[in-house]
């Protein structure tokens, strides 16, 4: 009898092994979607970031043309009194009359921007990834959010160093443009040359804050990758800009 159940007991441990092995090699185990959840966060949060920015431009449009429209009324119906007030006589009607055109002018197109943000559509991120989220192998569509956060990633390492450059450009460009007028002018060209540059020292600064401030793409994938490694142990080289080698 106990060879009997020792026989029994080697059969049903190959069979559950047997049925492992089955299941790895039709491919029904698959790994963890790292990448997937990650993506899947990603896209949730430009949703809500895309609608919120929508509404926050429209309310800024539309106090700044109340704001302009304000101002053409005020000027129309009191630019005398006021002026009057300040100045100790009525308002120059040639003045009037030009700045409550031009700020009429200006509350009409803040009020057209304002309808054209609104009857625009918010970029639809789950619409423009539709293929990802619809994928069926759980194995291509964590290859595939794979691809598209280090597509992203490198996107955003682009921007940071064209930002960079044209910071630097900018005060190279002031700096030129005043040498240019002093040799037109027939003066020493240096003169004013770094004093604009200086200037612009903003912009240095803050082409130097952009080049060391990784996007939020770039730092998604390094988690990614930091999580990949974590589960794997699969060690992986990063560069200094932050994608992987």
């Amino acid at each position: 009898m106990k060879k009997i159940a020792v026989f029994f007991c080697l059969i049903a441990a190959a069979g559950s092994v047997f049925a492992q092995i089955t299941l790895v090699m039709d491919g029904s185990v698959s790994q963890p979607q790292i990448a997937y959840r990650l993506f899947s966060s990603w896209v949730d949060e430009h949703e809500r970031d895309a609608g919120k920015g929508k509404g926050i431009a429209m309310s800024l449009l539309f106090t700044g043309g109340g704001l302009a429209l304000g101002g053409a009324i005020a000027t129309f119906a009191g630019g005398d009194r006021i002026s009057q007030s300040v100045y100790g006589q009525p308002m120059d009607p040639l003045v009037k009359q030009n700045l409550v055109i031009g700020l009429g002018i200006a509350s009409a197109s803040l009020y057209a921007a304002g309808f054209i943000v609104g009857a625009s559509k918010a970029p639809e991120y789950r619409r423009m990834y539709s293929d990802v989220f619809s994928e069926p192998d759980p194995d291509v569509q964590e290859a595939m959010a794979v691809s598209i956060l280090r597509y992203q990633a490198d996107k955003g390492k682009e921007k940071r160093i064209a930002s960079f450059i044209s910071a630097l450009a900018l005060p190279l460009i002031t700096g030129g443009i005043r040498a240019g007028i002093n040799l037109s002018q027939g003066e020493p060209w240096a003169d004013g040359v770094f004093d604009s540059i200086k200037g612009q020292s903003w912009s240095i600064a803050s082409g130097l804050v952009s080049l060391v401030s990784k996007t939020q793409e770039e730092r998604l994938y390094e988690r990614y990758l930091a999580t990949r490694d974590a589960l794997y142990g699969i060690p992986s080289r990063l560069s200094p800009l932050g994608t992987d080698r």
